[in-house]
């Protein structure tokens, strides 16, 4: 109990840094310049403009895509932990991750849909980086569906090996971006792409900390639930 109101204050100082960062994070991707990705020249002015600003959403869409991997990174190691020490922590570990990432997955497929729909007029093809991320997060709606379906005596264990083998998705996911990018979706950070300015850099990356802070900072809640429940 000594202990309790240090760990308090901690998780209080990250809980505010968390939403400092979040608002300054939002407040520069209104504010800093469009990304300007490779456009036809038989578009109008105000369609170019339209297409611009759509791109804003790859501040979102990309810090989303981080913190889905990472939380599904932590999903794999606690589960090995947990084959390895039995110990119940990391299958909470496991546990609250799972969920946090499959949230921030279904985001990212989301961004990813009004992004193409803003930038190339449609919402979904079934190009393979598309259809990665929908097997990706698939794959950890039923992990969180298998935990909440069996017994807590072996409900941990078929869960870690579960989350082991889930995790493959991951890489494939990601290698699917270099491998099959669709020809309606230009490379921003090669020649003729959009990512020249230091600020749309800066930007990227505040954005990408202030995601992996909300995600440290509800792992942290979500952790206490699940040991509250167990």
């Amino acid at each position: 109990m000594d202990g309790l109101p240090v760990n308090m204050n901690k998780r209080n100082i990250l809980y505010l840094i968390t939403a400092v960062v979040l608002i300054a994070a939002t407040y520069m991707v209104f504010t800093s310049p469009a990304i300007i990705p490779p456009l036809s020249p038989e578009l109008s002015d105000a369609e170019q403009e339209s297409i611009c600003q759509s791109y804003r959403i790859f501040y979102f869409h990309v810090p989303l895509a981080w913190v889905s991997y990472l939380a599904f990174f932590l999903v794999f190691v606690a589960s090995i932990r947990y084959l390895q020490t039995s110990h119940i922590k990391w299958d909470v570990y496991a546990a609250s991750s799972a969920e946090i990432g499959a949230v921030f997955c279904a985001l990212n497929l989301l961004s990813g849909m009004l992004w193409a729909k803003g930038a190339w007029g449609i919402y979904w093809d079934w190009t393979p980086r598309l259809t990665f991320q929908l097997i990706l997060f698939l794959l950890y709606v039923s992990y969180i569906t298998l935990r909440r379906a069996m017994e807590s005596e072996s409900r941990a264990r078929s869960s870690a090996v579960f989350g082991i083998i889930a995790f493959a998705a991951v890489p494939m996911s990601y290698l699917s971006i270099k491998l099959w990018p669709p020809l309606y979706h230009p490379d921003l950070t090669g020649e003729g792409g959009g990512i020249d300015s230091p600020i749309i850099v800066y930007t990227l990356l505040i954005n990408i900390l202030a995601y992996t802070l909300l995600y440290l900072s509800l792992l942290t809640i979500r952790m206490d639930n699940e040991r509250a429940l167990s």
